[in-house]
């Protein structure tokens, strides 16, 4: 079924009458070259001319594969929404930061979601070929390039673009499993858009610097800064010094980044000659973070830091807001929820609500979940209960300020000799001790426990793992203390920004890694 366009209107219509409006200012700043407003004009309706051509319209579903961060990322996903059509991102699908998913795996999740045409840049043409062929059903191949072209590109004639029923379908990391398509309805999502553009209407331009996937998470905050007049620095990836780079050169006003992310931005030696006069928000979510990081991120970044918790699944959750992160009681919390969103504290056994400041599970009453795992009827079942709460998985409790802290995941724990260690405890108290800049905790095979609890750390001076193990063990109690730690340079983290587990816990199995 295929929606009609909302009340509110569509907010590609919206995006794309905003960059009409001022067509010779740049609108987004990249690896393929600065986009003015008209450029990026001609190329939604290039990418509109070609998805009809190709057979997309109400109800399709476009996969669209192109390299990091490419503009079409945008473009064609505006032009298949024009059309009522939803996508999905190839590229999205890859569960590490350097192990992407084997060509026929890709291609079985192109054939889950019911991909008939498939977006690419030049430079993904063959690859996207060869996934085309693996598919029983047939899909039609597009290759687009060269956003910037100054010719072709007729207006769709669509005065009112159908809605179509879902925006996207966002798969997850897979690092516990086969990854899952999330399936987000457009009403949220353009809901989502025009509600936040409107509220930065008639306030200064943003100009907002993105460095994790514009398939992701940033994705919706982008399509908010084009519709409500602002403009885009895009980079392939995270580098601290090139982002640091970027905020004083480019008079970046927002920025998006990850927990790990801000950590690496914290401890760069530029950081603190860098000039962030600019910089009105850093906005930082993906983990829970470190109360004790957070106290030094404030000194350095002052009125700036913001939280979101969110999860692919309920969309935004809560906010800590740029006062919250002066109140010291508050830091080890993800904030209080969104406007218009609920959330409530449940036993994960019964699903009765527990008492204030008891442990549960996070359960979310929210106009921004997701409609459903796409394919997955059962999984869908077991996480949307028919109250229209959604089951986040995660473990926490509310506080007296009506605040939300974060555990553990409900499937995060390590069984190490009889007793249940949760990851996330032992990473937090790890983060409390003044050598350590970032870590990470997960469970390994032990033949005689059972499970052991391990930790990858990256420190800010040398320090020896049993000092770090006493840590941990008068914090929390010995059970709690790493069997063994190992040192990284860096923490390896997945394409969404994230500490890549799955590639710790194999390093830690194989012997790769070492004390």
């Amino acid at each position: 079924m295929t929606g009609r366009s909302t009340a509110q209107g569509h907010y590609v219509s919206r995006i794309l009458g905003v960059l009409a409006r001022d067509p010779r200012r740049a609108r987004i700043q990249g690896g393929a070259g600065t986009l003015d407003g008209a450029a990026l004009v001609r190329s939604v309706h290039r990418a509109h001319e070609a998805l009809r051509a190709a057979g997309a319209g109400p109800g399709a579903m476009v996969g669209i594969l192109t390299g990091p961060n490419h503009p079409l990322t945008f473009t064609a996903r505006y032009a298949a929404h024009l059309l009522g059509a939803g996508v999905m991102y190839v590229r999205s699908v890859n569960p590490g930061s350097d192990l992407p998913l084997p060509v026929a795996e890709q291609a079985g999740l192109l054939a889950e979601c019911g991909v008939t045409v498939l977006v690419t840049d030049r430079a993904h043409a063959a690859r996207g070929a060869e996934l085309a062929g693996l598919l029983a059903q047939s899909a039609a191949v597009t290759v687009l390039d060269d956003p910037g072209a100054e010719e072709g590109g007729e207006a769709p004639a669509e005065p009112a673009p159908p809605a179509p029923e879902c925006a996207v379908v966002t798969y997850t990391s897979g690092s516990s499993g086969r990854p899952k398509g999330v399936r987000q309805s457009f009403a949220a999502w353009n809901r989502l858009v025009l509600g936040d553009a409107d509220s930065l209407a008639g306030g200064p331009p943003e100009r907002m610097l993105i460095v994790t996937p514009t398939s992701h998470t940033v994705a919706v905050m982008a399509d908010v800064v084009l519709a409500s007049g602002g403009s885009l620095v895009v980079h392939d990836g995270f580098d601290a010094a090139g982002v640091l780079g970027a905020l004083a050169a480019e008079r970046i006003t927002r920025v998006y980044l990850t927990v790990p992310q801000l950590y690496r931005l914290l401890d760069h030696p530029d950081t603190a000659g860098t000039d962030l006069s600019a910089l009105r928000q850093l906005i930082y979510s993906g983990c829970v973070a470190s109360p004790a990081r957070l106290a030094s991120a404030v000194r350095v970044f002052g009125p700036r830091l913001v939280q979101c918790y969110g999860s692919t699944e309920a969309g935004r959750i809560t906010l800590l807001d740029q006062l919250d992160h002066f109140e010291p009681e508050l830091l080890p919390s993800v904030g209080r929820p969104f406007p218009g969103v609920e959330v409530r504290v449940c036993d994960p056994d019964t699903g009765r609500e527990v008492p204030q400041g008891d442990c549960g599970e996070l359960q979310v009453r929210s106009p921004y979940a997701m409609a459903g795992y796409q394919g997955l009827p059962a999984e869908s079942a077991a996480a949307l209960l028919p109250d229209g709460w959604l089951r986040t998985g995660d473990l926490g409790r509310r506080d007296s300020y009506g605040c939300f802290h974060l555990v553990d995941r409900i499937g995060r724990v390590i069984k190490a000799g009889g007793v249940k260690v949760r990851p996330a405890e032992v990473e937090r108290a790890l983060l409390t001790h003044s050598a350590v800049a970032d870590c990470a905790v997960f469970g390994t095979p032990d033949a005689v426990t059972g499970e052991a609890v391990h930790a990858a750390v990256v420190l800010r001076v040398p320090c020896e793992p049993d000092e770090l193990r006493r840590h941990v063990a008068r914090s929390l109690s010995p059970a709690h203390a790493p069997a063994r730690i190992v040192r990284w340079p860096e923490l390896p983290l997945t394409e969404s920004g994230k500490p890549d587990h799955r590639r710790l816990a194999g390093a830690a199995v194989s012997g790769a890694a070492s004390n």
